[in-house]
């Protein structure tokens, strides 16, 4: 898409714009609630196999795995509202390293599900069959290996979109303050470091795993802005 192509969008084209962004943000709230599932209990390493997997509830696991694909359909339209920001302001080349970027949204439910619940149902499963927590650890390590170059490259994908959110605000072509570069992942990791240096190991502790979805959040929220003030600046200049 040309940027000219955006010089005729209408208001109503930038509300759409707007709440399509806007349902990113509340996609990756769900992200969230599902990674606070997976880390949320006392003593978790968030390690490759985890023993204390086989005193949670598998239910826990599998409403955290529909969070993310539910978080993963929001997240969609807010790509595309994403990439339309993208495409107003920035040259050719950024817009086709931001089409890789889909390929990551794409993938989020099933990065969530094989990073977070495979590994833990799978082990639940092989103790709740009379197998041993040695067997059980070597399969979760087996889907490990199998999946990880999977898993690398979609995040690698994925990992793009915080690039491009990078450049296209900090050389100021979103038109937002620059600061707003410390949104999105950035913000989330200082956020999510305090918040486990104040938490620990506890519980609550866990939720610190949230913060990577939280940064994702916060990402398409910087599209909901630059849409917000295309939005209020069509009105100004009726």
């Amino acid at each position: 898409m040309k940027m000219e192509v955006f010089k005729d969008m209408t208001q109503q084209e930038y509300k759409k714009n707007r709440i399509y962004a806007l349902s990113g943000s509340i996609g990756g709230i769900f992200f969230m609630a599902g990674d606070c599932l997976l880390y949320c209990k006392a003593g978790l390493s968030n390690s490759t196999v985890e023993p204390l997997w086989a005193e949670m509830s598998e239910q826990r696991f599998i409403i955290s795995a529909v969070l993310g694909f539910i978080g993963m359909s929001l997240m969609l339209p807010a790509c595309i509202s994403f990439y339309r920001m993208i495409a107003a302001t920035c040259p050719k080349a950024i817009q086709i390293l931001t089409n890789f970027a889909f390929i990551g949204v794409a993938s989020t439910g099933y990065l969530h599900f094989t990073l977070g619940t495979l590994s833990p149902v799978s082990y639940k499963a092989v103790l709740d069959s009379g197998g041993s927590a040695e067997l059980a650890e070597k399969i979760c390590l087996h889907w490990a290996g199998v999946l990880e170059p999977v898993n690398i490259v979609l995040i690698c994908c994925l990992c793009i979109i915080y690039i491009v959110h990078f450049y296209v605000t900090v050389s100021g072509r979103s038109g937002l303050k620059r600061i707003i570069c410390l949104v999105g992942i950035l913000g989330a990791f200082a956020v999510g470091m305090i918040w486990k240096l104040v938490f620990g190991d506890s519980a609550a502790g866990g939720a610190w795993g949230a913060f990577e979805s939280f940064g994702e959040a916060l990402t398409y929220f910087t599209a909901y802005l630059y849409w917000r003030k295309k939005c209020i600046g069509s009105e100004i200049t009726k």
